[in-house]
C-alpha cells in the first residue's frame, strides 16, 4: 500500500474519532481511541446537567421515566450518577412489583429492597423533549444539520 493512501485512510479514522493523532516531529503517532462505550443513562444524564444544572436529577428521572414508562430504580438513577436522596417520590407497590418483574425478565438483577421513583415534576416536558433532540442529534454526528441562529428580516 502507497504510504500517501495509509495516510488518507489515517486522518479519515482520526475524522471520525476512531484513531487519536499526536504530533511527535518528524512524524505522527495515531492510536486507537478506546474508551467505555457510554449507555443511555449515562446520555441522558450529561444532557440533562447541560439543560438545566440544578435541576438535573429531577430532569433525568423525568426522562428515564418517560423513555421506559416505568417507575426508574435507586440503582439505575446511581448507574446515571444521579445521587440525591429522593429526585421524585417513591413508586406505589403494584408500580414497583411490576417493575421489578419486567426488569428480571430482561436480566438485571434487583433487590427487593431497592426503592423505585416515580417523577413528581410534571413541568419538565420542555426540557425532556429538547434533552432527547439533543441526544438524537449528537449520537447520530448531525450537529453540522442543525441551525445555530434564527435568520431575521430588515422590514422598512
Amino acid at each position: 500500500m502507497h504510504r500517501l493512501t495509509l495516510t488518507g485512510y489515517l486522518r479519515a479514522m482520526t475524522d471520525l474519532n476512531v484513531l487519536k493523532e499526536r504530533d511527535v516531529p518528524p512524524a505522527k503517532i495515531y492510536t486507537p481511541i478506546v474508551g467505555k462505550e457510554r449507555d443511555i443513562y449515562i446520555k441522558v444524564a450529561e444532557q440533562a446537567r447541560s439543560i438545566v444544572g440544578d435541576k438535573n436529577a429531577e430532569l433525568t428521572l423525568y426522562t428515564l421515566y418517560k423513555l421506559f414508562k416505568r417507575p426508574i430504580f435507586k440503582e439505575e438513577l446511581e448507574r446515571a450518577r444521579v445521587l440525591d436522596a429522593s429526585p421524585g417520590i417513591q413508586a406505589r407497590e403494584e408500580e414497583l412489583s411490576e417493575a421489578r418483574k419486567f426488569m428480571i425478565k430482561a436480566g438485571f438483577k434487583i433487590p427487593t429492597s431497592s426503592k423505585a421513583y416515580v417523577p413528581s415534576n410534571n413541568e419538565l416536558e420542555e426540557e425532556y423533549q429538547s434533552l432527547i433532540v439533543q441526544i438524537v442529534v449528537i449520537d447520530t454526528e448531525a450537529t453540522y444539520l442543525v441551525r445555530e441562529t434564527k435568520q431575521t428580516k430588515l422590514e422598512l
